[in-house]
């Protein structure tokens, strides 16, 4: 019986001799782990920033008052309602957003070892989570304004 193998001279078994085994990460994912990080990152950081700029607008057409009236949620006026209700929901959304790129940095390093696969359906779910917040958080900023 023949072996699929081919010898060589001293002996050495050959099977695909053309074939190369380069051991390189899987490109694909690292290229949307770093762009789902950056994405991430860029968007936590604006949510973050936008929430802070609410809070600073309201502050100066109120002045004092209105983070007195943010202290006792007894009786919100209509602005500290628009900023506790719509300003938690993007925070909350950053922080899932952060989250996101915190976990994509580290499944891109693990790319260093060609054997792990990164678990990206994880990264995709948290990002979904992040935008779906998003989403809530700015229907419910427009609710609030035009109700």
């Amino acid at each position: 019986m023949k072996s699929s193998f081919t010898t060589r001279e001293k002996g050495e078994k050959v099977e695909n001799e053309w074939q190369i085994d380069l051991k390189l990460p899987d490109i694909g994912a690292i290229a949307t782990l770093m762009t789902t990080a950056i994405c991430s990152a860029i968007v936590g950081a604006a949510e973050i920033a936008y929430t802070m700029l609410w809070i600073t607008s309201a502050y100066e057409r109120h002045g004092k008052d209105f983070f007195i009236d943010l202290l006792y949620a007894n009786d919100l006026t209509w602005t500290a309602e628009f900023i506790v209700v719509a300003g938690s929901l993007l925070l909350l959304s950053s922080i899932v957003f952060l989250i996101t790129m915190f976990y994509s940095v580290v499944e891109l390093n693990k790319m260093n070892n060609p054997d792990k696969n990164p678990r990206i359906r994880i990264v995709f779910i948290l990002f979904i989570i992040g935008l779906i917040l998003l989403f809530i958080a700015l229907t419910s900023a427009l609710i609030l304004r035009y109700m």
